[in-house]
């Protein structure tokens, strides 16, 4: 591998003529402006931000290079070079215009098997999934990180990996993925890697019964952050996941975190918003000062179906609440429409007695409602 660092060093001088100022060249100790190989190793060995910071801009400004320099940089003895090249071939393999050829991948592969270092193999199995599924032996290579490696940071690392195949991979490819995902997600020690396990399933191209069942078990995990995240997950599959809807209003119930109260809130209304057991969950959460402004924005777009949640409503355009809760119970009863007809003479009192924005908001929700109702037929039930 290091025969090719003479070809690689005529290559590099060329682009830092190119492109480095004169006084970025000084700093690397070269009067004669020639950027070799060795030049990168030790920039990247340096703890001088700055000198690191220009090698990354030039090396992404040259992306058909940088990949067979930075896989050479990787062959290093020195742990802070190895460590560092990890990390920027890491952050530029997120870059779609950034492609590995095969031997480099060939070679990233080999050192990530053979490197003791947790972190570059954690970098290195995150650049193997900016990759994607170009390759067969790639996500098994994937998930035997996942199963075996001793290591958290590198477990959880092959979790996100996974995540990005699973953007791009075709269904029937993630059969074997999905019986390792449900098993780590219930077996690995470690909460962060249930955690990146639950976010890689949400991006599953299909929600089978065995990864429902998996991510609605792990809903009840001893760890908010899994709980969360398993939520987030079903809540990507949309009315698919109905099934897991008795255990998230089971977690809303019990969770005392306004966040992860909000994000089961949030995966309720993406799954079956129409839901009556939905809606009052919806109403309720209009009494906490921290849900409530999710809690209307979501019964503003149920509209009709909002019904309900009229009389609490009506409530929160008391002059006692401050004007953004008055204006949002406002645009929400005239989102209902005709159904929110009980509201009318207290927005008619209001329009009366207020001005500006507040006065605007509710003649809109007014004329709303009274247009609705105009194209009820006589003697139909707007209740």
């Amino acid at each position: 591998m290091r025969n090719k660092k003479f070809t690689l060093a005529i290559s590099l001088s060329l682009i830092a003529s190119i492109f480095l100022p004169n006084s970025a060249m000084a700093a690397y100790g070269n009067d004669d402006h020639r950027f070799s190989m060795q030049s990168v190793l030790r920039s990247l060995g340096s703890s001088d931000w700055q000198r690191r910071q220009d090698i990354e801009r030039l090396l992404n400004e040259r992306k058909a290079e940088a990949p067979v320099i930075l896989t050479n940089a990787l062959d290093s003895t020195e742990p802070e070079v190895q460590k560092n090249a990890s990390e920027l071939l890491m952050r530029m393999a997120a870059n779609w215009e950034f492609v590995i050829p095969d031997k480099s991948l060939a070679t990233i592969v080999a050192i990530m098997k053979s490197s003791h270092s947790s972190i570059v193999k954690a970098n290195l199995v995150r650049v193997i999934g900016h990759v994607g599924p170009r390759n067969q032996y790639l996500q098994p290579l994937i998930l035997d990180l996942m199963k075996k490696d001793e290591d958290v940071s590198v477990r959880s690392a092959a979790a996100d990996s996974l995540s990005n195949f699973m953007r791009e991979e075709k269904a029937a490819a993630a059969a074997e993925a999905v019986k390792v995902m449900c098993f780590c997600l219930k077996n690995d020690i470690s909460p962060h890697v249930r955690r990146s396990v639950a976010q890689a399933m949400g991006n599953l191209p299909s929600a089978s019964e065995e990864v429902m069942n998996a991510l609605v078990a792990a809903m009840d995990d001893n760890y908010k952050q899994v709980r969360s995240s398993a939520g987030s997950a079903l809540s990507r599959f949309g009315p698919r996941a109905k099934s897991a809807l008795p255990q998230i209003l089971k977690m809303y119930r019990e969770e005392s975190d306004w966040s992860s109260r909000q994000s089961t809130l949030s995966a309720m209304v993406q799954i079956d918003r129409k839901n009556p057991k939905v809606v009052e969950a919806l109403i309720e959460a209009l009494d906490e000062p921290n849900l409530m402004n999710y809690a209307v924005s979501y019964l503003q777009q149920l509209g009709v179906d909002a019904a309900p949640a009229v009389p609490r409503l009506i409530k929160n355009l008391d002059a006692d609440n401050n004007m953004n809760v008055r204006l949002q119970a406002a645009n929400a009863l005239g989102a209902i429409g005709p159904k929110a007809q009980s509201a009318l003479p207290v927005l008619t009192k209001l329009s009366e007695t207020s001005d500006g924005a507040l006065k605007s908001t509710v003649d809109n929700a007014i004329r709303r409602i009274n247009i609705g109702l105009q194209t009820i037929p006589d003697g139909a039930s707007v209740l």
